[in-house]
C-alpha cells in the first residue's frame, strides 16, 4: 500500500451519534504507548502497579457495539517498582505466575453511553478462574500514525475484589484493617494501530 492510499485509509472513519470513530479492522495494542495498570491500598497509602508484557488486538467495527477486544497479559510482567513485594504478588499468595503465566481478557459486548464513553463488558480470567466485568472506557481520538496507518487511543477503568479470583491472602495490622485491600483499581490506557 502505498502512503498515499494509507493516507487516505486513514481518513475513511465513520461516525456514530456524531463521533468520528476509527475505520474498520484490526489493530494491535502498541506495548510502547499501552499501559495496564492497577492501584491497590497498602494500609494507609496507595500502591500503584503494571504489567510490562502483553498482546492484544481490537476489531473495530462498522458499529461500536460491533467492535470486540482480546489481551493477554504476561504475569511474571507485573511490577510495583519494589522488588520484594513483586515477588509476593508472583508468589501462589497473589498470581502464582509459575503455574498460572497469563491473565486474559475478552470482550463480550461495547454499549456506547453518549458522546466518547463507553462500557465494556467482558470476561476476566485470572487463575484459570473466569469472572465477568465491566469497565468504563473513553475514546480519546484517533487520526493517521506517523506511516499513514490509522490509530487510536482510549482509556478503561474498573474495580474488582480480587478476592473473587482466589488472591485472598491478608494480614491484620495494629491499626485496625488489613494490610492489603481486597478491591483493586484496574487503570488501562490503550493506543492500537491498524494491522498492516
Amino acid at each position: 500500500m502505498s502512503t498515499q492510499e494509507m493516507a487516505q485509509t486513514a481518513a475513511q472513519g465513520g461516525e456514530y451519534q456524531g463521533v468520528s470513530i476509527p475505520p474498520m479492522g484490526t489493530y494491535e495494542l502498541d506495548v510502547a504507548h499501552t499501559v495496564v495498570g492497577f492501584v491497590a491500598r497498602h494500609m494507609l497509602s496507595k500502591v500503584r502497579g503494571q504489567f510490562t508484557e502483553f498482546t492484544g488486538t481490537i476489531e473495530v467495527g462498522d458499529s461500536p457495539k460491533d467492535s470486540r477486544v482480546d489481551v493477554d497479559v504476561k504475569t511474571e510482567s507485573i511490577t510495583t517498582h519494589t522488588e520484594k513485594r513483586d515477588q509476593h504478588l508472583m508468589n501462589g499468595d497473589f498470581l502464582d505466575v509459575e503455574k498460572y503465566p497469563a491473565l486474559r481478557f475478552t470482550s463480550t459486548a461495547v454499549r456506547p453511553t453518549g458522546g466518547t464513553s463507553f462500557e465494556l463488558d467482558g470476561d476476566l480470567t485470572i487463575k484459570d478462574i473466569t469472572r465477568p466485568v465491566t469497565l468504563s472506557g473513553e475514546l480519546l481520538g484517533w487520526g493517521p500514525n506517523m506511516e499513514g496507518q490509522p490509530m487510536f487511543a482510549a482509556s478503561a477503568k474498573t474495580t474488582i475484589d480480587r478476592e473473587d479470583w482466589g488472591m485472598t491472602w491478608n494480614m491484620a495490622v495494629e491499626a485496625g484493617g488489613f494490610l492489603v485491600s481486597k478491591k483493586i483499581d484496574l487503570e488501562i490506557e490503550v493506543e492500537a494501530h491498524l494491522a498492516s
